[in-house]
């Protein structure tokens, strides 16, 4: 089976199981995987985070609406991505407000140009919460095919180069539920996640399966 092929029967078994879990389930672990990620914000060491880029959830995704409100609370810059279809390519928008989304590529809810700040070119976050299918333990995501946060890390990568500023920690947002027991299939081009926080907390990438 091609690469291309596994990664299509990966994302159709992925989106299926995700889709079933009951949707007060899913409410209460995303409720609970938010506080985890709050804990996690607070005990973190290093430089107090500043800002953070998240997504607007779709569908059966793990909701982080608790963790985006909390962030406001603290004056935590929170930004929200637009994807832009033409170039396959996401813009960054500060997000103040839910009434700051309105629907776009794909039905999702993304920042209303009109009504949102739009970030920077060279605006780096200090965390970026990253949705997906599935996740395995040495930091394998799988995406839904379009590649927009691949390319966003690539985007990163070179700021960071041409800056001199850090990488923005790349983290996971899932249920417990959506490890996967086998490696997910990845190509070169496809981002690794530093960790993953779910309902039971947050795993860090094990580099030994690399």
């Amino acid at each position: 089976m091609s690469q291309s092929v596994e990664k299509k029967a990966a994302r159709q078994s992925a989106a299926k199981k995700r889709d079933s879990y009951p949707e007060p389930m899913r409410f209460a672990w995303s409720d609970t995987a938010c506080q985890r990620a709050v804990e996690w914000l607070q005990e973190r060491p290093g430089p107090t985070v500043r800002s953070v880029m998240i997504y607007v959830p779709f569908r059966s995704e793990l909701d982080p609406t608790l963790l985006v409100e909390w962030c406001w609370r603290k004056g935590i810059e929170v930004a929200a991505p637009r994807c832009i279809q033409a170039s396959r390519g996401m813009e960054l928008y500060r997000l103040q407000a839910w009434d700051e989304l309105t629907p776009g590529a794909y039905g999702i809810k993304e920042p209303d140009p009109a009504a949102a700040q739009r970030c920077e070119p060279d605006w780096m976050p200090d965390i970026v919460f990253v949705p997906g299918l599935a996740f395995d333990k040495r930091g394998g995501r799988l995406g839904y095919g379009g590649g927009y946060y691949d390319r966003f890390h690539e985007r990163l990568v070179k700021l960071a180069a041409d800056s001199g500023r850090p990488m923005p920690e790349w983290i996971g947002l899932g249920y417990e539920a959506q490890w996967s027991d086998d490696p997910i299939p990845m190509d070169d081009h496809d981002a690794y996640v530093d960790a993953v926080i779910t309902e039971h907390g947050l795993t860090r990438r094990s580099k030994a399966w690399n």
